[in-house]
């Protein structure tokens, strides 16, 4: 049986992944203002999790073969490919186990033999009349010219609309295909899209005598430098003991080997099966005065909420994301993370002028958010 749909969205959508989530129910949010749920279509990773987003839109396994009218690839880093010397061992399974797994993540035999002929044949598993590239990141490519740049010039060059979030990515679209992107933000930076305005996200906590440090921990496999940070901020607690620590994880499938380690620590865990997105968030600004991210999302999403936040520089994603909120928001480098006690004392410093640096920038953003989506829905409209 053939995949085919009116609307087909694809992109770096864990599900399970708090940023990606958030991204995911934004883009349906704004597809739903034109197209009815049985005739939008999405791939994801997981569709058990999915479809506690929305049960009602088709959930299609991630690389399931799909025939649409409209494709837009969207999400957040969608183009990237990091130098590495670090070795992600995969675990080796037999053709039958294989198999298996494929049919319990929903795929069929079709699936797996067209999807196959589609990708020889046209280089991606899909097929649309029209491609649009919406709001994504572009880059790095530190390997230079490799199957990941030229997954990403393709799709460049079949894309008849294409919008990034900053201006590297926007560069970097330029330098690669000769096309001209639109450049906005982030979309999540539309707070209309997923923000419940009843809680008094605005409102500070009392804070305790010892300060509370919320670390947004990320299993980091695509460089030994993000992998040195990353266990540098876990060991944060134990060298800084005037602050007591939650380690936050956005992602738990991808976190576990971390979330292993801090057993006995006081971990707070993204479950879209347990939370929503602005009880998870309300959660983190109950326990945090501060939060530090290596995650964009654990910047931008705690900030939108009024929570103090460090963006620890992993990547050139986490630079991005404090120019989109450059006033209320603090960047630190990875090689200097002796200065991050310093800088979180700035940060407990919470008065009126962070509230309103923070309601400048989310104005700020706000309409380049809006604008991205008018543009955006221009497009399909106008196409036939």
């Amino acid at each position: 049986m053939l995949r085919r749909t009116k609307i087909y969205l694809r992109g770096a959508y864990g599900p399970g992944n708090l940023g990606d989530d958030v991204l995911l129910s934004c883009m349906i949010k704004i597809l739903k203002r034109k197209f009815s749920s049985h005739d939008i279509a999405v791939s994801v990773s997981n569709l058990e999790l999915a479809r506690y987003i929305d049960k009602n839109i088709n959930w299609i396994p991630l690389n399931a073969p799909v025939f649409a009218d409209f494709s837009i690839l969207g999400g957040g880093g969608q183009f990237f490919s990091f130098s590495s010397n670090l070795v992600n061992k995969r675990t080796r399974i037999s053709i039958r186990d294989w198999f298996k797994l494929k049919y319990h993540q929903g795929y069929t035999f079709f699936d797996l033999f067209i999807g196959f002929l589609l990708r020889k044949m046209c280089g991606i598993g899909y097929i649309s009349k029209k491609l649009a590239i919406f709001c994504v990141g572009v880059g790095p490519f530190e390997n230079g010219f490799d199957i990941h740049y030229y997954r990403a010039l393709k799709v460049f060059k079949l894309a008849d609309f294409i919008s990034v979030r900053d201006l590297e990515s926007k560069l970097n679209v330029l330098e690669m295909s000769k096309k001209n992107a639109y450049q906005f933000v982030d979309i999540t930076l539309n707070r209309d899209l997923w923000y419940n305005g009843t809680k008094k996200f605005v409102q500070r906590k009392e804070r305790k005598k010892k300060p509370i440090v919320g670390i947004v921990i990320r299993d980091w496999h695509l460089n030994e430098y993000g992998a040195k940070v990353i266990n540098d901020l876990l060991d944060f607690e134990k060298i800084n003991s005037r602050y007591t620590c939650i380690y936050i994880s956005f992602y738990k499938n991808y976190d576990t080997s971390i979330l292993n380690q801090l057993k006995g620590r006081k971990t707070l865990v993204w479950d879209p099966q347990e939370y929503t997105v602005n009880s998870f968030i309300s959660k983190m600004k109950e326990l945090c005065d501060v939060i530090v991210s290596s995650r964009a999302h654990g910047v931008l999403l705690p900030t939108m909420a009024y929570i103090p936040t460090i963006a620890v520089e992993i990547e050139q994603k986490l630079k991005a994301v404090h120019k989109m909120m450059p006033l209320s928001t603090k960047i630190i480098s990875g090689d200097c993370l002796d200065n991050l006690p310093e800088m979180i004392e700035e940060c407990l410093e919470y008065n009126q002028s962070f509230v309103d640096k923070v309601n400048n920038d989310i104005e700020d953003n706000l309409l380049l958010a809006r604008e991205s989506v008018v543009k955006l829905e221009n497009w399909y409209r106008h196409v036939k």
